[in-house]
């Protein structure tokens, strides 16, 4: 027994689902079955995702289940198609019927059993073997769950190291193939541990790579693809590359940021060389201690702590989790261009609850005076316009070198009364449905 294989085992325990959710998950597919033949569409309804595939983790309550419509549906609505088939599904079991915008629109709904949240999300798709009868790209994920499921037939090992691999990369932050977080799909370590054989070798082979953009790491299980690098669209090249066993022209870890590849490879070489089951437990996220901590590290008493409370516009999750992100990115970025200084900051955000936190450490030093550049002196027309514009203003000028400078006081030196006019901006506000600075 290695020394990783007595804390493994008790973390597999431990993530292992609870298998009575699939009777739910059953109950629900027949009904939509019935209805789709009741109605005369030709489609069939099947569990997707983690779900179909073995691969979920306890108390994961995240169902996809795909509507599959033959081929000549390819043409028409089928997101409405489907709409009219779930709305009487939805009306019997008195839950609402929720309709998330995309480059296909799908479903979503909720039903609570025994004290658990079951969201379920319906995907309509076109029945697709190849990218060739594809329309979209959701059109072939039933065909990488039946790619998983041959791969790991009769292989609970499998199963479970895909299970730790998923509860690692939660626990380390670098879970979630949302644009917002750019990590490790689900998808990714399917084929990652497919291909390793096992999660301890994941993490062995990981700890040696020194991956970037022009050195990326390369995966083509299946083999299907000569030159990696040639073969792909430049756009799809990334540090982790790949090739996705059902369709050879996709590099399945293209939206996986360099940033998370390197805490992935960080975090398993601390596990490797100090094993313990902190590595999986997902610490929830504490604004308080968030706050506390980056105050002790900043170590200084003239700073200003901005909390910034944000109710996000309904919306798929990886909508809004982007927006929030947007909006966090932009605030930064503003105090920054106008001298507030941001010693430290960091956001979250809560799907559940449809808002997102952000908070910031500002030092309160800033000078009450701005200093702009002017023309230089030898364009006599422009100084002269320069100086007159300023001396209407009541504004000082200098000189400096060759060129001209006005000194004017600064509109804002309280970082939360720039807060509050940067949040009514059109390009804040328009992303969310609220803001509050506090």
């Amino acid at each position: 027994m290695s020394v990783y294989d007595k804390i493994l085992d008790e973390v597999k325990k431990s993530i292992r689902p609870d298998k009575l959710i699939l009777e739910d998950v059953d109950n629900i597919v027949l009904d939509i079955n019935e209805s789709l033949s009741k109605n005369k569409i030709d489609a069939e309804c099947s569990p997707g995702g983690s779900i179909a595939k073995g691969t979920f983790l306890k108390n994961d309550y995240d169902i996809d289940l795909f509507i599959r419509f033959n081929q000549m549906y390819k043409n028409k609505d089928i997101s409405g198609i489907s709409e009219k088939i779930l709305k009487p599904i939805c009306k019997r079991l008195k839950k609402p019927l929720e309709r998330i915008h995309g480059s296909r629109d799908y479903f979503q709904f909720h039903i609570k059993k025994n004290g658990k949240v079951l969201d379920f999300e319906i995907i309509p798709v076109i029945y697709a073997r190849t990218a060739e009868e594809a329309v979209n790209i959701t059109d072939l994920s039933p065909e990488h769950v039946l790619w998983v499921k041959k791969k790991t037939a009769n292989n609970e090992k499998l199963l479970d190291d895909i299970r730790l691999a998923k509860q690692f990369c939660k626990a380390n932050k670098v879970y979630g193939a949302e644009s917002y977080i750019n990590g490790f799909s689900g998808h990714i370590l399917d084929i990652l541990i497919i291909y390793y054989g096992s999660f301890v070798k994941l993490l062995e082979e990981f700890s040696e790579k020194k991956p970037s953009i022009d050195h990326p790491i390369i995966i083509d299980s299946e083999k299907k693809s000569k030159n990696p690098l040639k073969d792909l669209n430049k756009s799809k090249i990334s540090p982790l590359i790949i090739i996705d066993p059902v369709q050879d022209d996709r590099n399945s870890a293209a939206a996986l940021s360099e940033e998370k590849l390197l805490m992935f490879i960080d975090s398993a070489k601390k596990f490797l060389r100090n094993p313990s089951k902190t590595f999986f437990e997902i610490e929830k996220f504490n604004l308080d201690k968030k706050v506390k901590e980056s105050i002790k590290k900043i170590n200084s008493i003239n700073t200003s702590t901005a909390l910034i409370d944000i109710t996000a516009n309904d919306g798929s999750k990886d909508i809004m989790g982007t927006k929030i992100l947007k909006v966090y990115e932009a605030m930064c970025s503003h105090l920054e261009y106008n001298d507030f200084k941001v010693l430290d900051s960091g956001w979250n955000f809560d799907y559940e609850k449809k808002s997102g936190i952000i908070y910031m450490i500002i030092d309160n030093e800033i000078s009450k005076e701005i200093i702009r550049d002017g023309p230089p002196l030898s364009i006599k027309e422009d100084y002269e316009k320069f100086l007159e514009k300023h001396k209407k203003l009541n504004h000082r000028t200098m000189i400096k070198g060759q060129r001209v400078y006005a000194v004017m006081p600064r509109i804002f030196t309280d970082p939360k009364n720039f807060l509050i006019d940067l949040s009514k901006k059109g390009f804040i506000k328009d992303k969310v449905k609220s803001i509050k600075i506090r």
